[in-house]
């Protein structure tokens, strides 16, 4: 049964953390160790409430001249050193580009994504939505993530999922794509992450 003040709940709220979506990105860093030193600069697609740059924040703030932006529909409030969020569309790639010159980004080491379209309760329509919303975010992917940079994104499993990794695979090689639903994630939830390592 859905449990909105689940246990993952309140340890966020414990922790000072915005969201419970935040041990999701803890899993999958302690498993593929996401944001070692030469994690600098950071782009959070889809960043409210602003756990995931929370957590972000705490891991790579030692290190020199790191930079976080964050672009989400909604308005996004940190008081974190070196964090910048944008209430911002991300599929107005015109604007967005122009966001990311004004701050001085060419390229970022790591894009994190914990996105998703508004859900419908159908779980097959829900998952070609968010496909088709991450596949509005690919040219930033193809743009500013560097050869070795990484990546994390949330999809729903569904239609279009498995033809979906594929593309990815061939993209950016079968050996570098993984795939990991974290023990955080709701039992009945249709999500699952794509890690570029």
């Amino acid at each position: 049964m859905y449990n909105p003040y689940d246990y993952y709940f309140k340890k966020a709220k414990k922790s000072g953390y915005k969201a419970r979506s935040v041990f999701k990105l803890e899993e999958i860093d302690q498993k593929f160790n996401l944001f070692d030193k030469t994690i600098k600069k950071v782009l959070d697609i889809g960043c409210s409430p602003g756990s995931w740059i929370q957590y972000t924040w705490n891991k790579i703030n030692n290190n020199l001249n790191y930079k976080i932006i964050g672009f989400d529909l909604k308005e996004v409030s940190l008081n974190l050193e070196n964090v910048f969020t944008y209430k911002q569309d991300i599929s107005d790639f015109d604007n967005v580009q122009k966001i990311l010159k004004e701050s001085n980004i060419e390229k970022f080491d790591i894009i994190i994504s914990d996105m998703a379209p508004d859900t419908t309760g159908i779980k097959d329509l829900d998952a070609i939505k968010s496909i088709a919303l991450i596949e509005k975010t690919l040219p930033i992917y193809k743009k500013y993530l560097g050869y070795e940079g990484k990546f994390v994104i949330k999809i729903f499993m569904g239609p279009g999922f498995e033809e979906f990794l594929s593309d990815l695979k061939k993209i950016y090689g079968s050996k570098s794509i993984k795939t990991f639903k974290p023990k955080s994630t709701r039992k009945e939830s249709k999500e699952i992450y794509i890690i570029k390592i």
